[in-house]
């Protein structure tokens, strides 16, 4: 039990610790932004990449923001009835419906994985003038994919601990 709670925690640190660093892209997000507007608006010079990059900082900051999430149990739920259930009874709704969760973990890890390593092998680029390569976008879907599945199973576990009346983390 005790090295099961010492996994869950390093799982759950894991998470916290992605999560916060990842946060921190919200500051040359909103840099590159200020510079293209002060630039577009000031000087009357709009830049080619500014767009693009943002675009691509977001996509990181959303997908790998997912375990995060998760580990502070942030995601949505139907709370009309939810937050009626004794907490057993939510492990149980949870432990059911986590396993379509992970069904879809699984399928974004591994076609993720498969167009992450499409694109290296044929250097896909942004079609516009910035000429971008795609690959390091794409390969963020499959490890937020797995950072997203990992905190998964420790939610999997605790709930099963909850519905069987042990304690853990």
């Amino acid at each position: 039990m005790q090295k099961v709670t010492r996994v869950l925690a390093f799982i759950d640190g894991l998470s916290s610790w992605s999560g916060k660093l990842v946060s921190m892209l919200i500051f040359p997000m909103i840099a590159i932004l200020m510079y293209e507007v002060v630039s577009r608006y000031g000087f009357n010079s709009p830049t080619l990449w500014a767009h693009e990059i943002t675009r691509y900082i977001y996509g990181a900051h959303f997908m790998l923001g997912g375990a995060y999430t998760l580990y502070l149990g942030a995601h949505v739920n139907v709370d009309i009835f939810y937050s009626r259930f004794s907490p057993r009874v939510r492990a149980t709704v949870d432990v059911v419906t986590y396993l379509l969760f992970f069904l879809f973990g699984a399928v974004l890890l591994w076609y993720g994985s498969i167009i992450t390593w499409r694109s290296i092998i044929l250097w896909e680029t942004s079609a516009t003038p910035l000429h971008a390569p795609f690959a390091p976008l794409k390969a963020i879907v499959p490890v937020a994919a797995f950072l997203i599945l990992l905190q998964g199973i420790t939610r999997y576990i605790r709930n099963i601990f909850t519905i069987t009346g042990r304690e853990t983390l």
